[in-house]
């Protein structure tokens, strides 16, 4: 079974727990942040729940892009290893990489994929570098969606879906400014049935 457009609603929900930004904070937005702490770190974490999980609707598509630009290292790379569980078939194993624009890209489209959307997060550890330019940290994100998938006689039916994601990220601090630089996630998902 393929996938294909689900890939970007997957690899958001994945990325979600690090990856969900929010509200243009004002602490990120004018302000020069001169060392990452686990305060500012935890709080760009959370600022970013709203963003790529679609619940920003005060924020135009530009803002949001604007936004991910800033925040996101040039460089920036991104891993999900993917694993689906369905219903009345064996469990599927999808992988996937991007970088910066292709992230960019997958939020865009990702939000507009699934509806009835809901995410918990716990931020499970913050290690800082001592010279506060670097910050190790580990998620975990809960996802909960109804999505339209495909069925036999060419019609859909909205399935309900639970996704687990653990994530482990590297944030960086350049120029004043919070980055993500990497991440790597593992994500269980689970279609459930009615």
């Amino acid at each position: 079974m393929k996938f294909g457009r689900f890939y970007n609603l997957i690899l958001t929900m994945s990325f979600g727990a690090f990856m969900l930004f929010g509200f243009i904070s004002s602490c990120f937005a004018d302000e020069s942040i001169k060392a990452l702490t686990e305060n500012n770190v935890k709080t760009f974490i959370e600022n970013t729940t709203e963003i790529t999980t679609g619940k920003s609707n005060d924020l135009s598509s530009e803002k949001i892009a604007a936004y991910l630009d800033k925040h996101l290292d040039k460089k920036a790379r991104f891993k999900s290893v993917m694993k689906y569980h369905i219903p009345g078939l064996p469990p599927q194993e999808a992988s996937i990489s991007l970088d910066k624009s292709g992230f960019m890209k997958s939020v865009n489209e990702g939000a507009q994929s699934a509806e009835n959307y809901e995410n918990l997060i716990e931020i499970q550890d913050i290690k800082v570098a001592s010279n506060g330019k670097k910050a190790f940290v580990k998620t975990q994100s809960t996802e909960y969606a109804t999505m339209a998938v495909p069925t036999a006689d060419g019609g859909s039916e909205d399935v309900p879906m639970e996704g687990i994601s653990e994530c482990t990220q590297i944030i960086s601090l350049h120029k004043g400014v919070i980055q993500m630089y990497s991440a790597n996630c593992v994500t269980n998902i689970e279609f459930l049935e009615y």
